[in-house]
């Protein structure tokens, strides 16, 4: 199993800290604009060290929730998803102004390999208008994992037993079994690689701020892979 990791990155001014400190940190210290907004925590249903903390205009659906939590965390093979509540389960075209602060809502992807995914509404928090519908605030810092068999650094983890193999290892395993190490909690189910994820902390590499069209409170210290980024246009 991963191992507990205690801190993680705030992507707007590189603060690290606990989870709970960090949502302190958040609402605290980013929370102004005149977009109001929900500010929603997920979470690994059955590993807790995987987090996230992003804002969510009131304005947006759950349609908005869906693709976020399918690029940075999900997205492997197009699995359907849903959206529960205790036995109810919420359409994608829910709005997110219908929820309330405390609520909580279970998100499903793919109904064979599941991955469950908890969501909490934290509070209600502003930003500045941004024409996206959600932007990402702060994670929880990648897993260290190590070789079951060695206990050298782990690159992959073994999809059919389970455990985690290093590079020298590897040459002796099924090359069809192994997929890399994540920083999600679909970590080793189906053909999950984290292709889809966009969001990498790194302090040295602070958000280029040059690219039109993009608002002024985009994180500082987001830097996306350039050959899985979509979006930015020179």
């Amino acid at each position: 199993m991963p191992k507990q990791t205690l801190n993680g990155n705030c992507f707007m001014c590189g603060k690290s800290a606990a989870k709970t400190a960090m949502k302190n940190h958040l609402i605290k210290d980013h929370n102004s604009g005149d977009e109001n907004c929900y500010l929603i925590k997920a979470e690994g249903a059955y590993n807790k060290d995987y987090w996230l903390f992003f804002t969510v205009a009131q304005t947006a659906t759950l349609t908005a929730v869906d693709k976020f939590l399918r690029e940075i965390w999900c997205e492997c093979c197009g699995h359907m998803s849903a959206f529960r509540q205790g036995e109810r389960e919420f359409g994608k075209s829910k709005k997110v102004s219908t929820l309330n602060v405390g609520d909580t809502l279970l998100y499903e992807y793919d109904f064979g390999s599941t991955t469950e995914i908890i969501l909490t509404v934290v509070s209600d928090i502003a930003r500045p208008k941004q024409r996206e519908k959600i932007l990402l605030l702060a994670r929880n810092e990648p897993i260290t994992e190590v070789c079951d068999s060695c206990q050298a650094p782990a690159a992959y983890v073994d999809a059919w037993g389970g455990g985690f193999v290093c590079e020298p290892c590897a040459e002796e395993s099924d090359e069809y079994a192994l997929l890399e190490i994540t920083n999600s909690p679909r970590m080793g189910e189906c053909g999950y690689t984290g292709e889809e994820d966009r969001w990498i902390f790194d302090p040295n590499k602070p958000f280029p701020q040059t690219f039109s069209g993009y608002a002024k409170n985009r994180p500082q210290y987001v830097w996306i892979v350039p050959d899985k980024d979509r979006y930015i246009k020179p």
